[in-house]
């Protein structure tokens, strides 16, 4: 059998959390780990820059929500459809007409911005289409390149988006205060157009065979299968995550509108990526006695806690910070041990699918809780708009508990 069939479980080692993660650039190189990580930068940039050009140039936040949330459902669209054809054809055979086609997007983008809404909506869409996901491909060749290191590898992914999340964000704002608001977009789409591409380019994108591959003689070739039907839950899961991440920037964004200071919300929303990143990081450590189900749902059951207690606090900035960063201890764990449900259960073959849905999943989720939130907030008083994240949270665990979210052997 072909070894990139199974995903064999990782075998229990002694060694801590350092030792682990120094396994990883034995395996892939040094290179490849800040290639991969610079090249996931845009996706983190272009919403937030979206939104930020099209308000700054139309004057209307409504028309600049539309365009960022035209870029999202581009996104979702494009990293399921990117996922497949990778599956088929290999990764490098996709990323590199993708990245072609996104520096396309974007110049035609920031050529309409000022104009009637309609094109410039088309153009954010296809924009967010045509987007490379370089996390999610990352986690694939990670599942085939190593996969007795894939925990260690995808909480060492996990980190990497977090960091990611924090710094695309913030280079849009120092870009677009220097430069203008139409800036940030071109910065990165110069960071797609080299480090998407050198991560294509890659050796590792070798171990993204296609595959519609030929099989022995007199045996037909392999077509390509999609995710398997155990890749559902951690989706379903990954909404929930998503609307946790909206609704909750959405609810402290309008707590920090109350205070006067409504720059100050994503500030606070950064307690969040620091707490995660740290317990990100530290999942490596978890005995291999704790199941993936039981993670999932200690992780989420954190999250539930958390949200009440942002929603408590929500009345004075330091605890609602403290709040807010006890509720992120929980977000690195759970995003880790959705995307090791998938890998260990979605199986190699239909994997750049599998993961590329999660990120689907996610943006939709977003997409939903954020302004679900904001319409509580508005309607019935900032505290309650807290229950989105309240409700995603529960959702989140109550999908753990199907014993077919997780594979056999953690059973």
């Amino acid at each position: 059998m072909d070894r990139h069939d199974v995903l064999t479980p990782p075998p229990a080692r002694p060694a801590g959390a350092l030792a682990a993660y120094r396994r990883l650039p034995a395996v892939a190189g040094w290179p490849y780990l800040a290639v991969s990580a610079l090249a996931r930068l845009p996706v983190s940039m272009v919403p937030i820059a979206v939104l930020a050009a099209v308000t700054s140039t139309s004057g209307s936040v409504a028309v600049g929500g539309a365009a960022s949330a035209a870029t999202a459902v581009g996104e979702a669209l494009g990293a399921a459809g990117a996922g497949v054809l990778c599956d088929r054809h290999g990764q490098r055979r996709v990323l590199l007409p993708l990245v072609a086609a996104h520096l396309v997007a974007l110049t035609a983008f920031v050529a309409v911005l000022g104009g009637p809404a309609a094109p410039l909506l088309v153009a954010a869409f296809v924009t967010g289409l045509t987007l490379p996901q370089v996390g999610p491909l990352s986690r694939v060749r990670w599942m085939r390149l190593s996969p007795a290191d894939v925990r260690t590898a995808l909480a060492y992914e996990g980190v990497v988006d977090e960091l990611s999340f924090v710094a695309g964000p913030t280079a849009v704002g120092l870009i677009a205060l220097v430069a203008g608001a139409g800036t940030p977009l071109l910065a990165a789409g110069a960071v797609t157009a080299v480090f998407a591409t050198a991560f294509a380019l890659h050796r590792t994108h070798r171990a993204t065979t296609p595959l519609r591959a030929a099989g022995p003689r007199g045996v037909p070739a392999q077509r390509a299968a999609g995710p398997r039907s155990s890749v559902l839950l951690p989706v379903l899961g990954m909404v929930a995550m998503g609307a946790v991440f909206g609704g909750t920037q959405a609810a402290l964004t309008a707590t920090a509108t109350d205070s006067g200071r409504a720059s100050d919300g994503s500030l606070v929303y950064a307690a969040l990526a620091i707490g995660s990143t740290i317990t990100a990081l530290g999942t490596v450590l978890v005995p291999a006695s704790v199941s993936l189900r039981k993670r999932w749902f200690l992780s989420a059951v954190g999250l539930l806690a958390g949200a009440v207690a942002m929603a408590a606090t929500a009345g004075s900035t330091p605890p609602l910070v403290v709040a807010t960063f006890l509720t992120g201890l929980f977000v690195g764990p759970a995003m880790v041990t959705l995307n090791t449900v998938t890998a260990e259960s979605g199986g190699n073959r239909s994997g750049g699918a599998a993961m590329a849905l999660l990120t689907s999943g996610t943006v939709l989720g977003i997409a939903v809780g954020s302004p679900a939130a904001g319409a509580l907030a508005d309607g019935v008083g900032t505290r309650w708009a807290f229950a989105v994240a309240v409700v995603a949270a529960a959702v989140l665990a109550a999908l753990s508990v199907p014993r077919t979210a997780t594979p056999a052997r953690e059973r």
